[in-house]
């Protein structure tokens, strides 16, 4: 019976955790996109465009290279206003996580003259790779930052210049989902397994990125994107048979890993060679988020027992969650066409109401203020004419302190009061092949 309760135990490790836009939108694309806090709809001009703006593409034209490693180091908190009791969920709070990024970009010549270009990105994690934990809605817990680190990306995309003012783009942000089954058979009496079958089946879930890009004029560029929503979803079943007793069967199923589709409208002016203002506006459409929670469906079969079937179905959690818009401002500013200094803001307000019930979907509106900088110099093994260049960033998010007032005066974790602060640490080496 024990290994068999092992087995359950395994299967709901597997359910959701809370859920979190990506890394990319959260935090960055690379150490200058996140020096700049995400305002590169209209500014990007190398890889980064692959999931900021496809169509943005085509201004890169020659072969280009990069990666970098992302360091997130969550400082955040849940202050209550009572001890709490042996019944009481414990906080899960954020990890740190180390992870590696790598983008490339592909101007094809000949006939087209690098009028066509794709794009490729890609998020690993280093110590965990897209873990996801079994959170219930009762647990405190931060609603857009849980196992956020913790997610694989890949972006891939594809761009064309229909004028030289002109440029469109298409691509796909890729995540994986799960499905599976186990059937176990325990005889109690031998204290042996008569039968242990495992299926799972791992698939690709994606979602469309659209972009547009206008140049009206060599200093001004105009830029429009689509991000559709992604998730993680999944559905696991597992039937443990007792010889002599009965049956166990759980069906575990949801969605996690929620990233809303996002709409930006994003404007670059260069005001001289040196200094460039960025905007961006995202509209994100939270009010489309799924239920967070795990749907565990049990049912007990105790014919051995003389018990008559049993099941239970967790109730479903409405998150309140609405649409949300986020403006962020960055610029550049290059006293020296080798160096580049750079800062940005970003407005992230929360899309969750403050929890007065039993859930404890925890979440604040974010100030996000980034600086950083780049310095290019000569290929060190003499390969390429082109030069190296190396990006920095140190970003904070700080979550403003928000109180949540429980309406009833027995909920098990009462008042709190949740903030605190996210650090951002990036270095990215970028290289043209010309």
């Amino acid at each position: 019976m024990r290994r068999a309760a092992v087995a359950l135990g395994l299967t709901a490790l597997l359910g959701p955790g809370p859920a979190a836009a990506g890394v990319f939108e959260t935090y960055g694309f690379g150490a200058r996109a996140a020096s700049m806090s995400g305002s590169h709809a209209a500014f990007a001009d190398d890889y980064t465009a692959v999931f900021y703006n496809p169509a943005a593409l085509t201004v890169h034209k020659s072969p280009h290279v990069g990666t970098g490693i992302d360091v997130v180091l969550p400082r955040l908190r849940i202050d209550h206003d009572q001890p709490p009791g042996e019944d009481t969920p414990s906080d899960q709070l954020p990890q740190s996580n180390v992870g590696v990024h790598l983008g490339l970009l592909f101007p094809l010549g000949g006939l087209i003259q690098n009028r066509f270009a794709v794009g490729v990105g890609l998020y690993v994690p280093t110590i965990q790779v897209t873990r996801v934990d079994a959170t219930e809605t009762e647990t405190p817990h931060f609603y857009r930052y849980g196992s956020l680190p913790d997610k694989l990306g890949l972006v891939l995309g594809a761009a064309f210049e229909l004028h030289e003012t002109v440029s469109i783009g298409l691509g796909y942000q890729f995540l994986g989902s799960l499905d599976g089954s186990a059937t176990v058979e325990l005889d109690l009496l031998t204290q042996r397994f008569t039968r242990k079958n495992l299926s799972v089946d791992v698939h690709a879930d994606s979602g469309l990125i659209a972009g547009l890009l206008v140049r009206p004029v060599p200093a001004l560029r105009l830029g429009f994107s689509f991000r559709d929503a992604l998730q993680l979803s999944y559905d696991l079943v597992t039937d443990i048979g007792i010889e002599g007793i009965g049956r166990l069967v759980a069906d575990i199923s949801g969605t996690s890993l929620y990233t809303p589709q996002q709409y930006t409208w994003a404007a670059a002016y260069a005001l001289h060679d040196r200094l460039t203002l960025s905007a961006d506006l995202v509209w994100s459409r939270w009010s489309e988020a799924p239920d967070p929670s795990a749907h565990f469906d049990i049912r007990v079969d105790g014919d051995g027992l003389g018990l008559e079937p049993i099941e239970a179905d967790t109730t479903p959690v409405d998150l309140a969650a609405v649409d949300t818009l986020s403006p962020r401002l960055a610029l550049e500013w290059r006293p020296d066409p080798a160096w580049a200094v750079r800062a940005g803001y970003a407005w992230r307000p929360t899309p969750l109401p403050s929890q007065t019930g039993r859930a404890n979907d925890l979440d604040s509106d974010t100030h996000q203020i980034a600086v950083g900088g780049g310095f290019a110099f000569a290929d060190p093994l003499a390969l390429h004419e082109a030069p190296v260049t190396i990006d920095l960033t140190a970003q904070l998010n700080w979550l403003v302190d928000r109180a949540h007032l429980k309406a009833a005066a027995d909920d098990p974790v009462g008042d709190s009061v949740a903030g605190g602060a996210i650090w951002r640490l990036g270095l990215t080496l970028r290289h043209d092949f010309r």
